[in-house]
């Protein structure tokens, strides 16, 4: 488990009015399940490592939802900016970072929409938002607001895998199996990769530092109904991650972009 997500669940144990509100917002207990399921508290170091040293820089945080990374960030030392559009997730945000002692300015905006001076920010970051914007309009946002030399990373989930694109669209929302999604979203595509790489070329790199697959089937199938199982499907994707050629077909990656020192 990363400190940045468990870092950040630990101050909520331990801050009794941050231990009260998360669970009032039903974000702690739902989706510690399937973050740990996911991997997602790997993924999510391996994304940080990325970033290095944020102490004293600039950071914007995209698409920050209850804010736990961004209150993570800040207690880094960075200067944190979060936005989002759902205004009830950046009120349970606002009361995240008052109960942690940390000062984040929260908007409400969307992320095609950056109103922010061109070159503001040393650092940017996102967890599963790119999936859901205007990309080209976002991307152009991005780079606009990026400063010279600095580096914006997300992470997202990918349609590489068309097997896992076709359980998507056609089973998920049937057969008993629930739908997560909605119109208005949908996996990174190459194409959306091509983008990305348009308006930062030569700088735009796609990890897969893991491997999920298999245990989708426990996240909207089993439900954790059988430990066994479980740890079955997880030595799967484990095993199958083991092939660095196999890993880039599973649903989560990392994208890294870097603002070369002499671009604008």
């Amino acid at each position: 488990m990363s400190d940045s997500i468990a870092g950040v669940l630990q101050m909520n144990e331990k801050a009794s009015p941050v231990e009260g509100f998360v669970r009032e917002a039903g974000w702690y207990a739902p989706y510690d399940y399937w973050l740990t399921l996911w991997g997602l508290y790997e993924l999510d170091a391996y994304a940080l490592a990325l970033l290095g040293d944020v102490k004293d820089k600039v950071l914007l945080d995209c698409g920050c939802g209850p804010g736990h990374t961004s209150v993570m960030l800040a207690k880094r030392g960075a200067i944190v900016t979060a936005f989002d559009t759902a205004d009830g997730q950046l009120d349970t945000a606002r009361r995240l970072a008052k109960a942690n002692g940390v000062n984040v300015t929260f908007l409400c905006k969307p992320f095609e929409e950056l109103d922010f001076p061109d070159e503001s920010f040393d650092v940017v970051f996102g967890t599963f938002v790119l999936h859901h914007v205007d990309l080209p309009k976002a991307s152009r946002q991005l780079a606009r607001v990026l400063k010279p030399g600095g580096k914006a990373v997300f992470i997202e989930n990918s349609a590489l895998n068309p097997l896992l694109m076709a359980a998507r669209s056609k089973v998920c929302g049937r057969f008993g199996v629930p739908q997560y999604s909605d119109d208005h979203e949908h996996p990174l595509t190459r194409r959306d990769i091509a983008t990305l790489q348009s308006v930062f070329p030569g700088a735009c790199t796609i990890h897969f530092p893991s491997f999920l697959f298999f245990r989708l089937l426990d996240f909207y199938v089993f439900k954790k109904r059988w430990s066994r199982m479980t740890a079955l499907l997880r030595h799967c994707d484990q095993l199958a991650g083991s092939i660095p050629i196999v890993r880039r077909y599973g649903y989560l990656q990392i994208v890294e972009l870097d603002k070369g020192a002499g671009r604008a």
